[in-house]
C-alpha cells in the first residue's frame, strides 16, 4: 500500500503542479497578448481552462488522501470507535461506489468519443485528450477510497485519513499543508 500511495502521490503532485503552472501561464499569456498587443491565440483560453481543470480534478484525489474533502462528522464524532468506523466505512464505501459508477461511464464515453472521432474545435485533436482526465481521476478516487477504507479498519479509533497516513506515512515533499 505504501508504494502505491507514493506512486499515486507523485502522479497527483506532478499533474497538480504542471496543470496549475501551464494553466496560469497560458492565462497570463492570453491577457498580455490581448491587452498589450491587441491580439490573441484562439486556443489559449481553452488550454488554460483544460490545464486548470486537470489540476483541480487531480486535487480531488489528493484531498481524499489528506482528509480535506468535505464531509459531516457530527454523528461520527459522537460514536465510540467501532461504530464510528462502521459509519465511516459506509460513507467512504458509498463514495467509492459512486466514483466507480462514474468511472465506468467515463471510460465508456471515452471509448465512444474515440470511436466516432470528434475533434475539439479549439485544439484540433480528438475530444478524448482533454476529456481523458475524467476516467483517470475517477480511477484514482476509487483506489484512494479503497485504500482509506482498508487503513481505517487497522486503526478504527482514528479518523479515516489519520489511519491512512499512519499506515503509509507522509513524505515531507508530498504533504499538502
Amino acid at each position: 500500500m505504501k508504494q502505491l500511495d507514493r506512486l499515486m502521490s507523485a502522479v497527483e503532485l506532478a499533474v497538480i503542479f504542471a496543470g496549475t503552472t501551464i494553466g496560469l501561464g497560458l492565462a497570463v499569456l492570453q491577457v498580455v497578448l490581448r491587452y498589450v498587443f491587441s491580439t490573441g491565440i484562439h486556443w489559449l483560453e481553452a488550454g488554460a481552462v483544460t490545464a486548470l481543470v486537470w489540476a483541480m480534478l487531480m486535487g480531488a484525489s489528493r484531498a481524499v488522501r489528506e482528509g480535506v474533502h468535505p464531509r459531516v462528522d457530527l454523528l461520527a464524532m459522537a460514536l465510540p470507535p467501532r461504530p464510528r468506523a462502521v459509519l465511516n466505512t459506509i460513507a467512504l464505501g458509498a463514495a467509492l461506489v459512486l466514483a466507480a459508477f462514474y468511472a465506468r461511464d467515463a471510460i465508456h464515453y471515452a471509448s465512444f468519443v474515440q470511436t466516432i472521432g470528434i475533434t475539439h474545435p479549439e485544439f484540433g485533436v480528438s475530444v478524448l485528450w482533454p476529456f481523458a482526465i475524467l476516467p483517470v481521476i475517477l480511477v484514482f478516487l476509487v483506489i484512494r477510497y479503497a485504500m482509506v477504507i482498508a487503513a481505517l479498519w487497522r486503526a478504527p479509533d482514528l479518523a479515516p485519513e489519520e489511519a491512512f497516513i499512519a499506515r503509509v506515512g507522509t513524505p515531507k515533499e508530498g504533504r499538502i499543508e
